[in-house]
């Protein structure tokens, strides 16, 4: 299988070649990343031994006996026919490294998820029935592939990803569906692998980038999520380079992108993480970009949860990333410290993230467009090679140094009391709009500018619709003071991408990780000169 597993929380690589028509098949197999699949069942505390007939396959079928008694003596006992499932999807398992026969265990596995069925007509929400019962259909799905019944086995795939998709529904908390969400996206990716037609493929793998994307929306810790949108990024670079770029006739967007889909195991529905009119089902059309955004995941899964194919996959695609930084790319924003950013105040700077902070680069790279018609900020003014001095967005304000009106202790509805407030309130008004204006001049003409936050401040950076700011497509940083900020991309997969470096790079610091990305970035890593202004 070119799925790497993970049975009971230990890693095993896959050291196999990838099949030919697998979407990140490369021209050799030392150029193949697979994917990390969950394959712990919820709910069993039973370990997986050796092969053959021990001590423990007589203590499985001791238990699935005593599940039977029990199914029997009460037919709605749910706990029964859970369990009894959970043994029978062992059995296979077992069977499978001693050798047994498919037919044998594909026998074993119908019995399984027909213990499943029973138990989700007695318990409809149980999250953790519905994901053990695609596992059992994915392994199904595996059987008919390996014995070349490709209608089966997508037949099987799709059913899989059905009961994925209804646990993902039944969460409501979104909390219990990280793994399921992974999984998947893992057999819509199996499923790639039987399309023939390669604009099906593609969508399939889009689709597979909105599951893995929102599982780590959901739980940016969840680093085999990570991991696994990496390897995605990767396959679609392989496929843009082999066929001269993707079809950018959608936008780099999934047909399913907005949850309308003839194919429900691709839907988006129950998954979104932002309002309908945007999705997380793109990512980038250049080979270049995408193999960019598959060493940035494969990063920061790296750092986030140390693996062995973590570490080899890196190794593979890490020159790609502008090192020492993490991401890089152009965003339109305002000044820091504006009270209010009107439209001839936004400005494009280049930006760089890395292990500790978000900032502007010293200049533009040589090889990077400015901006519309040539202009370095966009073709809203004359821009300046340099960005200039470096402001925080939480240390920077236009304010009086007088605190807010609602902290006066005098309260009354007095009229001269009102008269004095509304005073000071214009008189505020004033010096903030005069502060503003100085800095925009500033901007245009005068002193350059750029910004630098640390990740520490950041508190989320999400997608949004926000009909005021640029035209382009918008992100919103949340900062740990309780104030945002907005950043304009030109299109959805450079917005998506960089909402998923922020969230990864911020989770990965604030669990002390920091270091561990700091030193995957410097490993043999060449200071690029627009990088030269970090730490100013």
């Amino acid at each position: 299988s070119w799925v790497t597993v993970d049975r009971g929380g230990v890693f095993m690589a896959a050291d196999s070649g990838a099949p030919g028509d697998a979407p990140g098949a490369g021209p050799s197999s030392s150029s193949y990343i697979s994917g990390v699949e969950i394959k712990t069942r919820l709910g069993t505390d039973v370990s997986t031994g050796g092969g053959g007939r021990s001590g423990h396959d007589k203590l499985l079928d001791l238990r699935a006996e005593r599940h039977a008694d029990a199914a029997r003596a009460d037919p709605t006992d749910f706990d029964a026919h859970y369990s009894w499932a959970l043994v029978l999807q062992e059995q296979a398992e077992r069977a499978e490294q001693s050798g047994m026969d498919p037919n044998r265990r594909d026998a074993i596995l119908i019995d399984a998820c027909a213990k499943y069925r029973k138990a989700r007509d007695l318990r409809a929400n149980s999250i953790s029935t519905l994901y053990n019962w695609g596992i059992a259909l994915g392994d199904r799905a595996r059987l008919k592939g390996d014995a070349g019944d490709a209608v089966e086995a997508r037949a099987m795939w799709r059913q899989a990803c059905e009961k994925y998709r209804a646990a993902v529904e039944c969460d409501a908390s979104r909390t219990q569906s990280t793994q399921a969400l992974n999984n998947w996206g893992l057999a819509l990716q199996q499923m790639a692998t039987l399309e023939r037609d390669p604009g099906a493929r593609e969508r399939r793998l889009l689709a597979a980038v909105g599951r893995f994307r929102e599982a780590i929306r959901r739980d940016p810790g969840f680093h085999r999520a990570v991991y696994n949108l990496g390897t995605i990024m990767y396959a679609l670079s392989e496929r843009a380079r082999g066929h001269g770029g993707r079809d950018t006739r959608g936008g780099g967007r999934s047909e399913h992108a907005d949850g309308a889909s003839n194919h429900p195991e691709d839907s988006n529905a129950g998954a979104h993480t932002v309002n309908a009119s945007s999705s997380v089902e793109v990512a980038p059309t250049s080979a270049d970009e995408l193999q960019t955004a598959a060493a940035m995941y494969i990063c920061c899964a790296q750092a986030s949860g140390a693996r062995a194919v973590y570490a080899s996959s890196l190794r593979l695609v890490r020159h790609t990333l502008p090192l020492p930084a993490l991401f890089a790319g152009t965003l339109t924003t305002a000044p820091p410290g504006l009270g209010v950013a009107t439209a001839h105040s936004w400005r494009r700077r280049w930006f760089v993230l890395d292990h500790e902070a978000l900032w502007t680069g010293e200049s533009w790279p040589a090889d990077v467009a400015r901006g519309p018609g040539g202009s370095r900020d966009g073709g809203a003014c004359g821009g300046l090679d340099a960005f200039g001095a470096i402001g925080a967005w939480n240390r920077v304000s236009t304010l009086p140094p007088w605190g807010d009106d609602s902290h006066s202790t005098n309260l009354d509805d007095d009229a001269n009391d009102r008269e004095r407030r509304e005073e000071r309130r214009a008189r505020r008004r004033r010096r903030t709009q005069a502060a503003d204006v100085t800095l925009v001049e500033g901007a245009d003409g005068g002193s350059p500018w750029g910004v630098h936050v640390k990740t520490s401040d950041v508190a989320c950076a999400q997608p949004c619709e926000e009909a005021s700011l640029p035209a382009g497509r918008a992100f919103v940083v949340g900062m740990a003071d309780g104030s945002s900020h907005y950043f304009v991309c030109d299109d959805v997969a450079a917005r998506e991408g960089w909402v998923d470096a922020l969230t990864l790079v911020q989770h990965v610091a604030a669990r002390g990780r920091g270091e561990a990305l700091r030193a995957e970035l410097v490993s043999d890593a060449t200071v690029a000169p627009q990088l030269r202004n970090k730490g100013r």
